[in-house]
């Protein structure tokens, strides 16, 4: 399994839905929020539990993940892209247009190593799910947590071990299916230590008056 980073200079065009489901773990100060769009038309059965095994997997290190199925109307101007940078949006398409079909997912930075919108392909993710009977919404939690990871830690996200292994051997895709594919520690502090840069931007922000 292979996962790519794009780094661009132009925003990516979002096309805004509305809203849905929330799968939130409990624990922790750290939080971040993930808007929804389901263009693949993937059953709402596998959409929901996959949210919940990407908040699960958050939750393990310490973060609270709100997933906003942005897809239908419930969530109104919750669904709104706004300027919070621990605000994302995940797009589930279809395919992807990845020279390899052994890419699962894209994540858009900057040169900087900033970015908001991430793709997931559902198709590939189906198609491993058949091939080695891996479950179907624990590997599509697994491979937006993945996504999550690259938005959260920029730059030199991947490693060898664990969640956020640039290539998920025939091991790997089953250890996700089962649900037991993690960040590391040192990723836990990495994307920690950038929520909390941001949360003390935002307090200093409101100190000054510059936002409500």
């Amino acid at each position: 399994m292979g996962f790519t980073t794009r780094w661009c200079w132009r925003a990516i065009p979002v096309v805004l839905l509305c809203g849905g489901l929330l799968a939130q773990a409990s624990g922790g100060k750290s939080q971040v929020k993930v808007l929804v769009y389901n263009n693949a038309r993937v059953p709402d059965s596998v959409l929901d539990h996959g949210g919940r095994e990407a908040a699960r997997i958050f939750h393990a290190v310490g973060i609270t993940l709100a997933w906003m199925d942005c897809s239908h109307k419930s969530w109104g101007d919750r669904c709104r892209v706004s300027s919070d940078r621990n605000q994302f949006v995940l797009h589930i398409v279809p395919s992807g247009k990845t020279s390899s079909d052994l890419v699962f997912g894209e994540a858009f930075l900057s040169d900087q190593g900033v970015g908001k919108y991430a793709d997931i392909f559902y198709e590939r993710i189906d198609e491993a799910h058949q091939q080695i009977g891996a479950g179907l919404p624990e590997l599509l939690g697994a491979v937006a947590a993945h996504e999550l990871g690259h938005l959260l830690m920029g730059r030199n996200a991947h490693t060898w071990i664990g969640l956020m292994a640039p290539i998920w051997r025939t091991e790997s895709l089953r250890l996700a299916g089962m649900g037991n594919l993690y960040f590391t520690n040192q990723q836990q502090l990495r994307m920690k230590a950038r929520l909390q840069e941001d949360g003390n931007r935002v307090t200093v922000a409101r100190r000054r008056g510059e936002i409500d």
